[in-house]
């Protein structure tokens, strides 16, 4: 799990300025709507995420009239409410029951509304879910947890494949730059580059155009951190020391430089691709242990008891130590460490050799080590 992962990046666009055009299109926008209280309602421009205009509703009804980019993707939304209504300036003026969330307008903004209203049937099925749980008595809870971790597993997946089909279907308007941001999260590097090049006809809008900036600047300090994390292959360890489950403090040069292969595990009871690899690893650690392999773990929690409770429940074997600084133990500074599962392959004479292997690529490297 990346601590600012592939699928996560797209979060840095909240926090970063926006560029204006000075020459874009203005176009004019009149937008109409019924509420059932009468509550403040704003309106949001979702390039900016800055409250553009506000209004208190009367008699159940509000109006917002005024200038804007021209396409700018702008949001309305009730005082309290987390739901925005979204619609792009077409020009075409907007009707919106805030109510239920529903909109009347151009056939651009009815498909976005359609789309929208989509993505969030999708999530409220994990909200629903998650008051299903909270129903049960805790030995209930306990009994029906796989299922209900399976349940909560389909119902993501399910709201990938409807943000996909929004993508999918609308390459040919800027429908999907409304929800860009959000579909990043589900694609690999490779879909994602396709999503975002320049052939699609929402990339020319001004929220793809940031989030593709965003991208490859991301791309880019990739790079460099990879390139330095590869670095220390070939240098002697850094010592580090940290505490057992028990407090004991234990120093990694307890371990390494003495004679056998380590490999450095880092990894957290919260980190569900960590917990995915560690089969793999305790595989690894059956089956060469006996030849002079060992395994120290080092991991980024900061609840105790649930770290202690997956080193039972993963079969981890090995040391672990931490000092429960979740990703501010020190370990991320020492070794660069800006993603986990993340691991040190170590030989015995104290040098790392290795860095990050996983999988296949574990069991070969150590099959090549230690024969089979």
């Amino acid at each position: 799990m990346k601590k600012i992962s592939l699928w996560m990046f797209a979060a840095i666009l909240i926090i970063c300025g926006a560029c204006t055009n000075a020459n874009q299109k203005k176009a004019k926008f009149a937008v109409s709507g019924t509420i059932p209280a009468d509550e403040m309602v704003y309106l949001i421009d979702k390039l900016t995420e800055e409250c553009i205009d506000s209004i208190k509703a009367s008699d159940g009804k509000f109006e917002f009239n005024g200038e804007q980019d021209k396409d700018a993707l702008l949001a309305v939304q009730r005082e309290g409410s987390q739901w925005q209504v979204l619609f792009f300036n077409d020009g075409t003026p907007v009707e919106i029951n805030l109510d239920n969330n529903t909109l009347k307008g151009s056939d651009l903004n009815q498909r976005l509304t359609d789309c929208d209203q989509a993505t969030g049937d999708a999530y409220n099925a994990i909200t629903k879910l998650s008051e299903e749980f909270q129903t049960l008595s805790e030995e209930e809870q306990e009994a029906r947890q796989k299922e209900f971790e399976d349940r909560a597993m389909q119902a993501y997946d399910n709201i990938a494949v409807v943000y996909k089909k929004v993508l999918n279907d609308n390459r040919d308007n800027i429908i999907p730059a409304a929800f860009l941001g959000t579909i990043s999260q589900f694609l690999d590097e490779d879909a994602l580059e396709d999503a975002l090049d320049e052939k699609n006809v929402y990339m020319q809008h001004p929220i793809a155009q940031k989030l593709k900036k965003q991208f490859d600047d991301y791309k880019a300090q990739q790079k460099e951190a990879e390139e330095a994390k590869q670095k220390i292959i070939g240098q002697k360890f850094t010592d580090f020391e940290q505490q057992d489950v028990d407090g004991k403090t234990h120093k990694l040069s307890e371990y390494a430089g003495k004679g056998t292969w380590v490999m450095v595990d880092f990894w957290a009871s919260w980190c569900g691709p960590c917990r995915g690899e560690m089969p793999n690893v305790v595989e690894a650690y059956k089956k060469y242990h006996d030849k002079g392999f060992d395994i120290v773990g080092v991991s980024y929690d900061q609840d105790k008891d649930a770290w202690v409770k997956a080193i039972a429940d993963l079969g981890m074997t090995w040391v672990q130590l931490s000092d429960l600084k979740g990703w501010k133990n020190a370990t991320t500074t020492i070794y660069g460490i800006n993603a986990i599962p993340a691991s040190l392959l170590i030989n015995p004479e104290g040098v790392i050799v290795d860095r990050d292997l996983r999988g296949e690529g574990l069991q070969k490297k150590l099959a090549e080590i230690f024969g089979e």
